[in-house]
């Protein structure tokens, strides 16, 4: 069976490859058509919506090819690092518009996900949904001991149609890959692969139920932070059933409660969100006022887990740094740190790059939190790595766009704030941790215990490198960055050379046959003919050398042959569209 990376089109793909050719093509993007080879396949004249802007077509194109696209643009609303500040406005904006499934429907899926009838689980079950998605839909059921609970019912066939619709998005992507210019560090491919990842994913319900009990064991010890009760005995990788949790979303909460409140509901989140991301290294990576709710007794309640982020030890570290420099405005400690935690391609400019996470820290100080959010901090620094060339492990991204999401909701319970005041004590508890004996005790025992390895293992190094040495094995390499174009120099310049020494003799040999005495062949003389042969031949030499220096010195062969090659591809289908006309 052919794997969803596999980038070969079925004959059963191609119905739904025309699908998405007109749909591109009414939305203005036929030239990609032409880019992936697809041009002239069935479609009409592609329509003129210059008018529109950009970030409106790509959502009008997603939206109109359904639940998997949509399901694409929702994952990459929340990528800064793949996606402009314009087009991610507008992905957000993105919603499942699905009908629910019929009542029937509902049961036959429960059933078969439980093997047995719905009454033996539940006491009620209310077919009405509570809110209706591409991937699934929740219903407010009763279990039999009393229980209230949310039951997530995943649709019917919608995995086997997200698995085809990621297959042929692989297939574009290699058609594109190469032959279209990303912002970033980042191949189409590579693109549809994190997507694949995040979204199967959450086609796995148990995934999310296991990302809910690890979620509750992070905040185990903080009675205000409620997360809803998992019931894995009677839960799927199709069905979820969990806690229902009464409350109202966090947006409605800014809007009754007081000053008071507010201010102690945005300190419970951000104690919550200092907790997940420098303590546990396990955070929500969806947290928009629809998944936080506040219930009537005050305590924050988070909900829907489909999208999770995890750290790893080196980079919580690096959060730490790249935090306390952005409240300290050490510029030149966080240019660093991000430059050590990325992946570089290529030489960047520190010094500039320093200079510009210095102008930044400017605009953010003494701003308030109404300010502040808009301009996106780490959304800011996320996209300032990308311009320079540093790509950041993905869980950054979702990091930073998630602190952004909750930076809405603070900005709603905390209007008028100065930012630098209320993060600046999460700061200071973070120096205050990296700085305090425990720590200091444990990452000196932790070097003392990797100098005693690598001291263990320097005699037998030393005695590899000493045998290696008298072996004559032992190779040094040095590498200049400049050292391919000096040898495509070189080989441009033999290649004239001998051009003009080839043309030369040929010249010189001819002119001497013009003036010696030569046989005649029917009335013409035969070293006369040949030397007017040899000069028209030398001319060409000449003009080909003359070529060479003026035009193929100038730009690789490469992209000169590939210019050619996209002129006789571009006469070629236009003759094509005429026959057809």
């Amino acid at each position: 069976m052919t794997s969803s990376s596999d980038p070969s089109l079925h004959v059963r793909d191609i119905p739904r490859v025309n699908e998405i050719s007109l749909v591109l093509a009414k939305n203005g993007f036929g030239h990609l058509l032409g880019i992936m080879g697809l041009k002239g396949a069935g479609l009409g004249p592609q329509q003129t919506v210059d008018a529109i802007p950009l970030p409106k077509r790509i959502r009008s194109v997603v939206t109109e090819l359904g639940p998997t696209f949509v399901k694409f643009g929702q994952v990459l609303s929340v990528r800064p690092d793949l996606l402009t500040p314009a087009l991610i406005a507008e992905l957000e904006t993105l919603r499942d518009q699905v009908p629910p499934m019929p009542e029937d429907g509902i049961a036959k899926v429960v059933e078969r996900e439980l093997g047995q009838p719905l009454d033996a689980v539940f006491s009620t079950f209310d077919m009405t949904p509570l809110g209706s998605a591409s991937i699934g839909q929740v219903h407010r059921a009763t279990l039999k001991d009393g229980q209230e609970v949310a039951v997530k019912v995943q649709r019917e066939g919608i995995a086997k149609k997200i698995r085809s619709d990621i297959h042929i998005l692989y297939s574009l992507a290699q058609l594109l890959d190469g032959r279209l210019a990303l912002p970033g560090l980042h191949t189409m491919s590579e693109i549809v692969r994190e997507f694949e990842k995040a979204l199967l994913g959450e086609l796995d319900f148990l995934s999310e139920l296991r990302s809910a009990e690890r979620m509750a064991q992070v905040h185990e010890h903080e009675p205000r932070i409620l997360i809803p009760k998992v019931y894995p005995q009677v839960s799927t990788q199709r069905l979820l059933v969990m806690e229902l949790v009464h409350g109202e979303s966090i947006t409605n909460a800014i809007m009754s409660y007081s000053d008071e409140d507010k201010e102690d509901i945005a300190k419970l989140l951000m104690d919550a969100t200092y907790h997940q991301v420098f303590v546990a290294g396990f955070f929500h990576g969806d947290p928009h006022p629809g998944n936080l709710l506040v219930t009537p007794d005050k305590r924050l309640a988070m909900i829907d887990f489909g999208v999770m982020g995890s750290l790893t030890g080196k980079m919580q570290d690096t959060l730490v740094s790249a935090f306390t420099s952005l409240v300290f405005r050490d510029a030149e400690n966080l240019a660093m740190t991000m430059q050590r935690a990325g992946a570089l391609r290529g030489r960047i400019d520190l010094k500039a790059f320093t200079l510009a996470l210095e102008q930044k820290m400017h605009e953010y100080h003494g701003v308030s939190l109404d300010d502040f959010t808009s301009r996106a901090t780490f959304i800011d620094l996320v996209q300032l790595c990308t311009d320079y060339k540093i790509g950041l492990p993905p869980e950054f991204a979702v990091l930073s766009r998630a602190t952004t999401l909750i930076e809405v909701s603070v900005r709603g319970l905390l209007p008028g704030k100065d930012i630098v005041a209320e993060v600046q004590p999460y700061a200071q508890r973070l120096l205050v941790s990296r700085l305090s004996p425990n720590r200091v005790a444990t990452e000196t025992a932790r070097w003392m215990m990797q100098a005693q390895g690598h001291l263990r293992e320097f005699p037998t190094q030393l005695s590899q490198l000493l045998m290696d040495l008298e072996n004559g094995s032992l190779t040094l390499q040095i590498r200049n960055p400049d050292m391919p174009s000096l040898q495509e120099e070189i080989r441009l310049a033999s290649q004239r050379l001998t051009l003009a020494l080839f043309a030369s003799v040929t010249t010189l040999v001819s002119v001497m046959a013009l003036t010696s005495w030569t046989p005649s062949v029917i009335g013409l003389p035969l070293f006369g003919l040949v030397a007017v042969a040899g000069l028209g031949f030398s001319l060409i030499l000449f003009l080909l050398l003359w070529w060479h220096h003026l035009v193929v010195n100038r730009g690789e062969p490469s992209k000169w042959r590939q210019r050619a090659l996209r002129v006789v591809k571009f006469l070629w289908w236009k003759k094509a569209d005429e026959e057809r006309g």
